[in-house]
């Protein structure tokens, strides 16, 4: 009886809050400190390789002036560097005393991995090199070490500087 009292209170305190009850809403919610469901790609979003990642883009940064401004080629970079983001290596594991390389921002990119990518080659790397600078430019990157005169990996961090970027380059 208590137990019907208390799933019913629930229930009310739901829809206050307004949520749905229906189809196990409220049980669903009440074990929110259980792992999730791993997301699973649909069939044409992947391969369905096991260690793929996305490159999660949001309408409003699609959207956005900063984003309008760059461009396919650039904006393509960015995919690219946006895919580093998700479930690969971080600088701070790399670095674990050196305090800016910290932070789950930081992603590692350069030329030769633009080139595995097939978006560059060494004939046109002052193209890459530019590309990455309006990227920057556009408040979507920082360059935290450039690799460039070294031939090593730069790292960069992701801004959200492009939301207030006003036009100026």
């Amino acid at each position: 009886m208590v137990k019907d009292y208390e799933k019913q209170n629930k229930s009310l305190v739901w829809q206050v809050i307004g949520l749905s009850c229906g189809n196990g809403q409220a049980e669903r919610q009440e074990n929110m400190g259980q792992r999730r469901k791993r997301y699973m790609p649909r069939f044409f979003e992947s391969t369905g390789i096991t260690n793929d990642t996305s490159a999660n883009i949001y309408e409003s940064m699609l959207n956005s002036a900063a984003f309008q401004d760059l461009t396919k080629n650039q904006r393509l970079l960015y995919m690219y560097m946006k895919a580093q983001y998700y479930g690969k290596r971080k600088p701070g594991k790399d670095f674990p005393d050196e305090e800016r390389l910290q932070g789950d921002e930081l992603f590692y990119f350069n030329l030769s991995l633009a080139e595995k990518y097939g978006l560059y080659n060494r004939g046109n790397h002052m193209q890459f090199y530019n590309d990455v600078k309006a990227i920057e430019n556009h408040g979507f990157i920082k360059t935290v070490i450039n690799g460039y005169s070294t031939k090593t990996r730069s790292v960069y961090k992701f801004t959200g500087e492009w939301k207030v970027w006003n036009g100026q380059s």
